[in-house]
């Protein structure tokens, strides 16, 4: 197999896993991130399927199940925090769900030893050629690689220099932001929600590392955090529960994450010598199990890297492979977006007609 020196833009969980991955398999890996450390998008998630196959295969499931959240149940309440019903989390019982942040960090140990990191640093300049890619990095340095990897997300600055309007993003109408919370939990074992007509309100205890999501409908979202406090406030002043209790606790979060639902298409993932990984190819956040998709992308990569006798061809064969699983989790969005935010009361109690006769979400 040829070995590549590859440049991996984004240090999150595709582009940790995929420093992992392919650092093992011998090539010389670069992974930059722009942020000075770690970033953690405030949710946990999931890890299943082939992406579970995919931590076996780095080593690192132990890591992973040591760091589970500990949540089996949903629990969905109603105003005064009675419970509506229950549904199991789970589908299959060796699933795992962990912090994002602790997802990350795992998996960059996993890197670390076979791969060159670099917090604070990204790139400021990409040029494509048909032997190679010249990178320039915000810092002045210089390089050439074999093989560029955007990694960086559902607003990849990778895509946005070589995409253009061949990529598209669309809002879907929903945000997400989540705060940390300095409260006791009844049962560590239970994540709770609350619904009212495009809202939603999630409590969950996070391995003991607390936290709150508020899900909503919106238009538009503000870029600075007093407009973003601004709207949270406004779209849960009338709802129930302990919403009036979170909103007090806004300001004085240290960290609140707050982002915007889209939609990332592409006819293609690959541009020669530079391709996409994870939510930079094709992001639905909350609503596309992005997480373990990312995970199992980046050993599909890996694997096309072993079987291709060009770059090029190994990411035209990882798309190839990987393409059809992130297509059906794109067309469940809209119905995991109608059992999170249902838009109505009549929604709500269909919903929730719905989720007593469910097994697991």
């Amino acid at each position: 197999m040829q070995k590549y020196r590859i440049l991996i833009v984004g240090a999150g969980i595709a582009g940790a896993a995929a420093a992992a991955f392919l650092g093992r398999s011998g090539h010389d890996v670069t992974l930059v991130e722009r942020s000075v450390g770690a970033r953690s998008s405030g949710s946990p998630v999931d890890v299943r399927g082939t992406a579970l196959e995919a931590a076996r295969a780095l080593g690192v499931e132990d890591a992973l199940r040591a760091r589970d959240t500990g949540a089996r149940t949903l629990a969905i309440v109603d105003g005064r925090g009675r419970t509506v019903t229950t549904i199991g989390m789970r589908p299959a019982p060796e699933d795992i769900e962990i912090a994002r942040v602790e997802l990350a960090a795992v998996l960059a140990g996993a890197a670390r030893d076979v791969a060159d990191i670099r917090f604070d640093a990204t790139f400021s300049l990409l040029e494509p050629h048909d032997d190679g890619v010249d990178v320039t990095f915000v810092d002045g340095r210089e390089g050439r690689f074999d093989a560029v990897i955007g990694a960086d997300g559902q607003h990849s600055a990778t895509r946005r220099a070589l995409w253009g309007s061949a990529a598209a993003v669309r809002p879907i109408g929903l945000a997400i932001a989540t705060i940390p919370l300095d409260f006791e939990i009844d049962d560590p074992t239970v994540v709770r929600m609350h619904n009212e007509p495009g809202v939603s309100l999630t409590v969950h205890p996070a391995g003991g590392h607390p936290g709150v999501a508020f899900i909503f409908r919106c238009a538009a979202v503000p870029a600075g955090r007093d407009e973003q406090e601004g709207l949270l406030r406004t779209r849960y002043a009338s709802t129930g529960w302990r919403a009036a209790e979170f909103l007090a606790a806004l300001g004085d979060a240290p960290d609140m994450y707050f982002d915007g639902v889209e939609r990332v298409t592409s006819s293609s993932w690959s541009r020669g010598r530079v391709a996409l990984l994870g939510d930079a190819a094709s992001s639905l956040t909350i609503l596309g199990n992005g997480s373990s998709t990312a995970l199992a992308g980046a050993r599909v990569l890996d694997r096309a890297f072993a079987d291709s006798e060009s770059v090029e061809a190994a990411f035209v064969r990882y798309e190839r492979l990987q393409r059809p699983s992130i297509e059906r989790a794109q067309r469940g969005a809209a119905a995991g977006a109608a059992f999170l935010v249902p838009k109505t009361t009549a929604g709500i109690s269909v919903r929730n007609a719905a989720a007593r006769v469910m097994r697991t979400v």
